[in-house]
């Protein structure tokens, strides 16, 4: 390098460092910051949190008014569908039997129904030629009923029958009766009824252990009860006890009459022992027929009354014993029953006493019949007592068939039945001799329960008619019956 190149570089270097200071140094001065601005900023900064609070308040304000409104919208409207499912009628299928009923109780519907479907075999001695039983099958019983309550103290039953014993297919009118039942536990009601009478009578046409009633019972309870009974009847009841009082008249089925028969029917049942596996019913009834009923207008002088019942087994209509016509005056009848129970066993029996007061000099005849009769549940149900009607239902199988293990309910049963309508039968009509025979007749059952209600039944009886003025008369027969029935 020579001595020229070196002050060159040198200045050089120094215009090079000294060109950024000058720039620098030629550039205005920054003034300082406002600290206004720093607060303006802040006071915008708080504003804007403010509005941003302020707009979710009211956010909130309208989604809880809208909560209130939604809560308040959905009260009503579960108090409106509250009120209406309250308010709705209850329908009911308890058993197979419909029920429908107001939501407070104070009216009620049920479709009631029984209908029971028998078949008879006889097996006859030496019968005389006029008799003949008849072997064969009836409906029994074909009822169809509506019962309930109305306005809460009225109750009420129609039910109509188009079966029975000889008036099959024609139908009649079974109960037709309104009750009152606003003074508990006193009732009266009106209508076509069946009075209470005693035990098996009141026993539900459904519950009844054999296949008929003994004729006994169906003696005393066709002079001024039965089905159909237009009358009359008051009665008080509870737990334990019935007593009641009828006032009856003819039957919905009598032929028409002049006059019509008048009559009262009282009955007093106890329960004496209520244990849930002991109970014992003790009942006394009577029947006094103040007025036999008119053959026609003016003819006061001839009333009569007869007493007569077939062989217990209702597809043969014979009358097996028979008082025929009776110049009567008042009939009186009057017997006592008792029932008891203990576990699987029970047992049941009654005797009965019938008079009939002449207007003539000859002497008033009187006539009897008893009956006793017992069961043992093979499968260890009982009979429930019906304080309703003071008497005992029929089996309700703890086991229905179709449930596991279940095989219904299953019951054999006995009876010895007898009635007595000879009075001084060896004496002529003109003397006062009755020859309606005596009939006794043997019964022994099976009864199956596969459900409440269903039931089949098996009953074997063995029947004698004796007529000791004329043996010749005499009746004697082997029968076997059997039913099958439906029941809601």
């Amino acid at each position: 390098m020579n001595k020229l190149s070196a002050p060159i570089l040198a200045g050089a270097a120094w215009i090079a460092v000294s060109v950024p200071a000058l720039a620098q140094a030629q550039k205005s001065p920054q003034p300082a910051p406002d600290y206004r601005v720093g607060v303006l900023e802040q006071r915008l900064r708080d504003l804007e949190l403010q509005l941003a609070e302020i707009k979710a308040k009211q956010t909130e304000s309208d989604s809880r008014a809208a909560v209130v409104d939604l809560k308040r919208s959905t009260s009503n409207q579960y108090k409106d569908l509250s009120d209406r499912l309250e308010n709705r009628p209850a329908v009911k299928l308890d058993d197979g039997r419909f029920t429908i009923a107001s939501a407070n109780g104070d009216f009620s519907l049920s479709l009631r129904s029984l209908v029971q479907f028998d078949y008879g075999h006889f097996a006859q001695g030496r019968n005389p030629a006029s008799v003949d039983l008849s072997s064969g099958s009836n409906f029994r019983r074909a009822q169809l009923g509506l019962v309930g309550t109305a306005w809460r103290d009225w109750s009420y039953n129609f039910t109509y029958d188009f079966g029975g014993n000889g008036v099959e297919k024609n139908g009649y009118i079974y109960y037709a009766y309104v009750e009152y039942d606003g003074l508990k536990p006193f009732a009266i009601r009106a209508g076509a009824m069946t009075p209470f009478l005693a035990i098996e009578d009141a026993t539900g046409s459904g519950d009844l252990q054999f296949l008929e009633r003994p004729s006994s019972v169906d003696i005393a309870r066709n002079i001024a009860g039965a089905p159909g009974r237009e009358g009359v009847e008051a009665f008080v009841q509870g737990d334990t006890y019935l007593v009641s009082l009828a006032y009856t008249g003819k039957k919905t089925t009598d032929a028409a009459s002049f006059d019509a028969q008048e009559a009262l029917v009282g009955r007093a049942s106890w329960l004496a022992v209520s244990q849930p596996d002991v109970k014992w019913l003790l009942d006394g009834h009577f029947t006094q027929v103040l007025h036999p009923a008119d053959l026609a207008a003016n003819t006061n002088a001839s009333n009569v009354f007869s007493f007569s019942n077939g062989t217990e087994l209702a597809v043969d209509a014979s009358k097996t014993v028979n008082t025929g016509n009776i110049d009567a005056n008042r009939v009186t009848e009057f017997g006592f029953e008792s029932a008891a129970e203990y576990a699987g066993f029970f047992g049941q029996g009654g005797w009965f006493h019938y008079e009939i007061d002449r207007r003539t000099a000859i002497p008033n005849p009187h006539f009897s019949g008893w009956y006793a009769q017992a069961s043992y549940s093979l499968t260890g149900e009982q009979h429930p007592y019906d304080p309703a009607n003071a008497s005992f239902r029929s089996l309700r199988p703890n086991h229905p068939l179709g449930t596991p293990g279940g095989w219904g309910a299953w019951e054999v049963t006995g009876r010895y039945s007898n009635i007595d309508l000879d009075y001084l039968p060896f004496a002529t009509a003109a003397n006062g001799g009755v020859p309606g025979g005596n009939q006794n007749v043997w019964n022994v059952g099976v009864n199956w329960y596969p459900t409440n209600g269903l039931r089949f039944m098996v009953d074997y009886y063995n029947i004698h008619v004796d007529h000791v003025n004329a043996p010749a008369n005499d009746i004697s027969a082997d029968a076997i019956g059997i039913r099958s029935q439906i029941s809601f």
